[in-house]
C-alpha cells in the first residue's frame, strides 16, 4: 500500500497523500486525541492518539468503528465514525472540501483539520480548479491557518515560558507536528526574555502573490504575511537586512490600492511605512555615495505611506499596529530631510556654537561642539549611532542644545547638551528606561528663560507599550516637572511649543 497523500499532489511543497491503487479512502480525523483502538470495542487497548487534521487510510467498517492504517506510525487499529470524516463520494468533490474548509478556518484552535481540508481539496482539485478562485481560496486558507498556528505557538513560549507543560501545549505541539507532516515550514527566532517567535515560512502566501486570478484582498493579506517584523531575523547582517528590507517594500508595492477595502488599505499603508522606516535606517548606515539620498528618499516614502492612513477606517485591533507604525516613522522621519554637510551653526550677538559630525576611530560618528570663544572643543561625544545633525536645537540663551540620535532603527533617543558650572555635558534621554524596542524621545520646544526644556514620549518595549507624553523637564536636572498624554492639557506646549516640531512631528497625529 502506498501512502494516502503525496507532495507531487499539492504543487505547494505540501506533502499530502496520495490514494492507495486500491480503492481505499483517505479520511481526516475530526478529534484531539482519538483513540486508535486494537478492536473495535471502547474498552480496546489504545494504541495511540490521533490528532484532528491527521490522515488516515480507512481499509474497513466493523460495527461503530472505521478500521484504519495510519501510514505514519506505520499501525492499523479503529477509530469511532463519529471522530472521522471520510474523503470519498460527495464529501470528496472540491466544492464540499471548500465549504468545510470555509467553516473550520473560522474556529480558533481548528487549525490542523483546516490544514487537512485545505490540502485535501488541492489534491483533488484539477490545475484549472487551484489556478481559478477556489483553488486560490484554499491556498490563502493554508497559509492564513499555517500563520495562525505559529502565532498561537508564540503566545504559548512566552506564556509558559516558566510554567510546567500543560494539555493545551501537548495539543499545540501535536497539531504543529500535523502541520509539518503536510509539508509546512516554520522558522523560530528568539526573542527578549528567552521567548521564541515561531513563523510559518510563507511559500504558499508567495504563490498567491504569483497567481493573477488572486484578488486585492488575498494579496494584501499574502504580502501583510510575508513582510512580518517580528518575522524577520534580528541575527542578520547590515547587509542583509538592507536586502531584506528592499524585499518587503516590494512585494507590498504589487498590491493593489484598486478595488482594496479600506480596512485592507490602512493595513497595507502601516506596513508599508514600517518597512520604508526600516530601509531608511538600513540605507543610512550603507557607505556608498547614494546612501544618503536612497535613505532620504525611504524615509519620505515612510511618512507619504503613514499619510494614506484613513483613521476612520482603523479597526480597533489595528489601533496598536498604528501606533508601532507612527513610532517607526517618527523616529526615522530625519533621514525624509535632505543630508547636511555635518556642520551646523547658531549664533546670537557675540555668541556662537557650532556642531561638527566626524568619522571615528572604529567605524562610529564623534560629535564636536564648539564656540567662537574657546580655543579647545567645548564637548566631543562619540556613538555608533545615527547622529542627525538636522536636528540640531539651540535655546535662545546658548546655554543647552538638542540632538536627535537613532542606535537602532526603531529607537530614537535625545541628546541634551547643556552647559554647567563644569562646563559642558551630555545627556541621554531615552524613550523609556528599558532596552531598546520600538519608540522615541524627541525636542518639542524651548521654555524662556534656559531652565525649562519641552520632550515627547512613547514606546513599546519589553512587552509593554508606553503611551505618548508631552512632558515638561528641568535643565538642570532633568527631572520632569509635568506630563500630560495631551499637549493641550499644558500650558508650556500652548505657549512655547516649537514651530518645527509642530510641523514634523508624528506626536501630534
Amino acid at each position: 500500500m502506498r501512502p494516502i497523500l503525496s507532495t507531487a499532489a499539492l504543487a505547494i511543497g505540501a506533502a499530502l497523500l496520495q490514494p492507495a491503487a486500491s480503492q481505499a479512502a483517505t479520511a481526516l480525523i475530526l478529534q484531539d486525541q482519538a483513540a486508535l483502538r486494537t478492536a473495535a470495542r471502547d474498552a480496546a487497548p489504545s494504541q495511540a492518539a490521533l490528532w484532528r487534521g491527521e490522515a488516515v487510510e480507512i481499509r474497513g467498517e466493523r460495527l461503530d468503528f472505521y478500521q484504519v492504517y495510519d501510514y505514519r506510525r506505520e499501525r492499523g487499529g479503529f477509530v469511532r465514525k463519529g471522530q472521522v470524516l471520510p474523503i470519498e463520494g460527495p464529501a470528496a468533490e472540491p466544492a464540499a472540501l471548500l465549504a468545510a474548509l470555509r467553516l473550520v478556518r473560522l474556529q480558533p484552535g481548528a487549525e490542523s483539520l483546516g490544514l487537512g481540508l485545505a490540502a485535501a481539496y488541492v489534491q483533488q482539485a484539477s490545475a484549472e480548479q487551484m489556478a481559478g478562485p477556489g483553488g486560490i481560496e484554499a491556498l490563502d486558507a493554508l497559509g492564513s491557518l499555517a500563520e495562525r498556528l505559529a502565532e498561537r505557538a508564540s503566545r504559548s513560549s512566552t506564556a509558559k515560558l516558566d510554567a510546567p507543560t500543560t494539555s493545551a501545549d501537548t495539543q499545540l505541539a501535536a497539531q504543529l507536528d500535523v502541520a509539518a507532516r503536510y509539508g509546512l515550514k516554520f522558522q523560530s527566532f528568539e526573542r527578549e526574555a528567552g521567548s521564541l517567535q515561531l513563523c510559518y515560512e510563507g511559500e504558499v502566501f508567495r504563490r498567491v502573490l504569483a497567481l493573477p486570478a488572486s484578488t486585492p484582498e488575498q494579496q494584501a493579506r499574502a504580502a501583510l504575511a510575508l513582510t512580518r517584523p517580528e518575522c524577520q531575523n534580528p541575527a542578520a547582517t547590515p547587509s542583509q537586512k538592507l536586502q531584506r528590507e528592499q524585499w518587503r517594500a516590494d512585494i507590498l508595492e504589487r498590491v493593489p490600492a484598486n478595488g482594496l477595502a479600506p480596512l485592507w488599505r490602512n493595513r497595507v499603508a502601516l506596513r508599508q511605512a514600517s518597512v520604508w522606516s526600516s530601509l531608511a535606517y538600513a540605507q543610512a548606515r550603507q557607505t556608498d555615495a547614494n546612501a544618503a539620498s536612497q535613505s532620504q528618499a525611504a524615509g519620505a516614502r515612510a511618512l507619504q505611506a503613514l499619510a494614506r492612513l484613513q483613521p476612520g477606517e482603523l479597526a480597533d485591533d489595528d489601533q496598536p499596529l498604528a501606533n508601532d507604525a507612527a513610532m517607526r516613522a517618527n523616529a526615522v522621519r530625519w533621514q525624509a530631510l535632505p543630508a547636511g554637510s555635518g556642520t551646523m551653526s547658531w549664533s546670537r550677538g557675540k555668541d556662537s556654537l557650532q556642531l561638527r559630525l566626524l568619522p571615528g576611530t572604529e567605524g562610529d560618528q564623534c560629535l564636536v561642539l564648539q564656540s567662537a570663544q574657546a580655543k579647545e572643543a567645548l564637548l566631543r561625544h562619540c556613538s555608533f549611532g545615527l547622529i542627525q545633525t538636522a536636528s540640531f536645537n539651540v535655546n535662545r540663551e546658548g546655554t543647552a542644545a538638542t540632538l536627535a540620535v537613532q542606535p537602532t532603527e526603531s529607537w530614537r533617543e535625545l541628546w541634551v547638551l547643556r552647559q554647567t558650572a563644569q562646563g559642558w555635558r551630555l545627556d541621554v534621554l531615552p524613550p523609556v528606561a528599558a532596552n531598546p524596542g520600538l519608540g522615541y524621545a524627541e525636542f518639542a520646544g524651548w521654555v524662556p528663560g534656559g531652565q525649562q526644556l519641552l520632550m515627547v514620549r512613547e514606546a513599546r518595549a519589553e512587552g509593554r507599550y508606553t503611551p505618548r507624553s508631552f512632558e515638561l523637564l528641568d535643565l538642570q536636572s532633568l527631572q520632569v516637572l509635568r506630563r500630560s498624554g495631551d499637549a493641550q492639557q499644558l500650558g508650556p506646549f500652548q505657549r512655547w511649543a516649537d514651530a518645527g516640531w509642530k510641523a514634523g512631528s508624528l506626536s501630534l497625529r
